[in-house]
């Protein structure tokens, strides 16, 4: 049976099309294909599988759009038949360095990695998190400080997405890493992105959110999590990911615009942990978080 999708047809202005790109793929869209339109604008064109979810992605790309300033009237809808999204937009990725160590690449861009660099092959997917939105970036910057000072035992990606902070963590020496996802497409693409990092055997993936019930033996025993999501879930999220951290155990909340990190500071300081700092790219930041 040949799969239905939505497709989206977005005007942006040029100066805003990378962002809005890099946007719309951590909101789970598909691969996002630019092209030239009037003077001083772009067209960006992504696609969303019709079936569960669709709605609520839709919903997603709109209000991150919003924030942009771009707004419904500048996005044309469509319904189509199946294609290979990702194959279109292959010039649209290639590899690029994170922090000190880490160099993601899609497989088809086989220029060689940098010296001193560690590989991570991600090839742009239905999932969140290509690395590129400044949130995922400030994920996998903790998590590389993390993982030099003492890489974690056991770690959790929290809306792990396509796994990207998970599988990074792992090639960087984090012994275990369980990733929690409540979208089966994001669980399926972190368990095939550990797979072809090499690094499957060390990483459990579960369609669910946290809890004890879902962790099981190692609640109470984590040593750092990162949760990359929205502010209203990390609000939310904040009894269980206290509850699951070991003592000393530390996190990095990420997902929130810059305008929130003061408002997340405050529901962790109420809810237990001790702040240790925040950081910011562009418009958006983290705050970093241990139970004391």
């Amino acid at each position: 049976m040949t799969k239905k999708w939505l497709e989206l047809i977005i005007e942006v202005r040029e100066e805003l099309a990378e962002d809005a790109a890099a946007r719309i793929l951590e909101v789970g869209a598909s691969a996002v294909e630019e092209r030239e339109s009037a003077a001083g604008a772009s067209l960006l064109i992504t696609h969303i599988a019709l079936e569960d979810g669709a709605t609520r992605k839709l919903r997603r790309v709109e209000a991150l759009l919003a924030t942009m300033g771009v707004k419904k009237s500048a996005i044309t809808l469509k319904n189509i038949e199946d294609q290979d999204w990702v194959a279109r937009s292959r010039g649209h990725f290639k590899g690029e360095a994170y922090g000190e160590r880490l160099w993601v690449r899609p497989p088809w861009d086989e220029s060689e990695t940098p010296p001193g660099r560690i590989e991570l092959v991600l090839e742009p997917g239905l999932a969140f998190g290509t690395g590129r939105h400044p949130s995922t970036r400030l994920a996998l910057l903790a998590i590389e400080r993390r993982c030099a000072l003492n890489p974690p035992e056991r770690m959790v990606d929290l809306g792990c997405g396509s796994g990207i902070l998970g599988v990074a963590a792992l090639l960087y020496g984090a012994r275990r890493v369980t990733a929690f996802d409540l979208d089966p497409a994001a669980t399926q693409e972190t368990t095939a992105l550990a797979e072809r990092n090499g690094v499957g055997e060390r990483m459990t993936t579960l369609g669910t959110t946290l809890t004890q019930a879902a962790l099981g033996e190692p609640w109470g025993r984590v040593d750092f999590i990162a949760a990359n999501i929205f502010l209203d879930a990390l609000r939310e999220l904040a009894p269980q990911i206290h509850g699951a951290l070991a003592p000393g155990g530390r996190a990095v909340l990420s997902g929130i615009g810059y305008e929130g990190a003061d408002t997340l500071a405050r529901i962790y300081e109420e809810a237990g942990f001790r702040v240790e700092g925040t950081n910011r790219i562009e418009e958006w930041a983290s705050v970093e978080v241990v139970k004391p």
